[in-house]
């Protein structure tokens, strides 16, 4: 099977064969180009250098996912002009300027929740925590590739439809305003992806993936324990 990079080549995929079919079932075809939700910033061409990517995968596996069912780490950091690591990839890539997590003046604590996916696994659609975080999410995928799926928190029009968001290794995704506010997201649990549109698509078989994703505390929920900046 292709590597999930040839998507974005020339000659996306072949026609579907009978055997592929049968795989699929019922899942709908999925791109890598954002679905219009307001707030929703995601750029596919946009990726984690692979150096800086391995790198923090291996700590994280090695520090924090060494003991078995182990599966969700968070960590906190105080609010801080110190954006080494992953942080200083992040800061540096126009996607955040929708976000408030690099202040001129930083004053709130940073969240860092790791998530260790298996394949077969995901999570169920939810808004974030309202009372305790700010607007702004920044999400990253490593080690392999997923799909991640919206729904409207209030159906007002029954035209609204589930919407979903291909997320290739080493990409970068920001919700804020209507996307963090006004539409759950999660990952439907299953083993592979089907990618591309309903004439020419590929499977993509989902290995284990690290997800990380960047909050804001709202000040009345600062808490300051394992650091953040160690990413």
């Amino acid at each position: 099977m292709d590597s999930p990079d040839s998507l974005f080549d020339e000659g996306l995929a072949a026609s579907p064969t009978p055997s592929d079919i049968a795989v699929v079932g019922d899942m709908e075809p999925t791109s890598s180009c954002a679905p219009p939700i307001p707030g929703l910033f995601f750029t596919p061409s946009l990726l984690l250098p692979l150096e800086l990517a391995d790198q923090i995968t291996e700590f994280c596996l090695k520090h924090y996912f060494n003991q078995p069912g182990v599966n969700q780490i968070m960590l906190f950091g105080a609010a801080s002009d110190s954006t080494p690591g992953l942080l200083a990839f992040i800061k540096h890539q126009p996607l955040v300027k929708f976000t408030p997590f690099f202040p001129r003046t930083p004053t709130h604590a940073r969240q860092a929740i790791l998530n260790l996916y298996h394949p077969g696994e995901g999570i169920t659609p939810h808004v974030d925590l309202l009372k305790r975080f700010g607007d702004g999410i920044v999400g990253l995928s490593l080690g392999s590739s997923c799909v991640m799926q919206f729904t409207r928190v209030e159906e007002a029009d029954d035209n609204v439809r589930l919407k979903q968001l291909f997320l290739p290794e080493r990409t970068m995704i920001v919700l804020s305003g209507d996307a963090h506010y006004a539409w759950t997201h999660g990952i439907e649990k299953r083993t592979t992806d089907l990618v591309g549109d309903a004439k020419t698509f590929r499977i993509v078989e989902r290995g284990v993936r690290l997800s990380i994703t960047f909050r804001w505390l709202l000040a009345s929920e600062d808490v300051v324990g394992l650091e953040v900046t160690k990413l």
